[in-house]
């Protein structure tokens, strides 16, 4: 291999590791992937969460473990950063969310039990 060869080779390797590595940093700082993990405090368990369509046509399941009362889901993550209706399906009732902005990166969202009977819920 002459020295010319020898220098583009050397070039495309460094510039193929440049743009491998581009790829991981910028995952940093635009996280694509919404990590959700719940913790039920409320009296009521929790059996399923998904993600509702705007208009209610389409459903996607996100969580479907049965979080009773004190325990915490195991960490799922979706391809979901934007504005969402979340549905928590509970042995007695569902409860939709409006309006939750995913931005990306991990949630820890808290459930409890508001003053009207409802779920009630905060993120930490």
């Amino acid at each position: 291999m002459n020295g010319a060869m020898k220098k583009v080779s050397i070039f495309a390797v460094l510039l193929a590791c440049c743009l491998t590595l581009s790829g991981c940093l910028t995952h940093w700082f635009i996280d694509s992937s919404t990590r959700l993990q719940i913790e039920n405090k409320s009296s009521k368990t929790v059996v399923e969460v998904g993600i509702l369509a705007d208009d209610g046509s389409d459903y996607k399941v996100w969580i479907q473990d049965t979080i009773r009362t004190g325990e915490k889901s195991r960490v799922y993550e979706e391809d979901w950063v934007g504005t969402f209706r979340l549905k928590i399906k509970t042995l007695d009732s569902d409860y939709e969310i409006e309006d939750l902005k995913f931005e990306g990166g991990s949630e820890y969202m808290v459930l409890s039990d508001s003053a009207n009977g409802s779920l009630h819920y905060e993120f930490k």
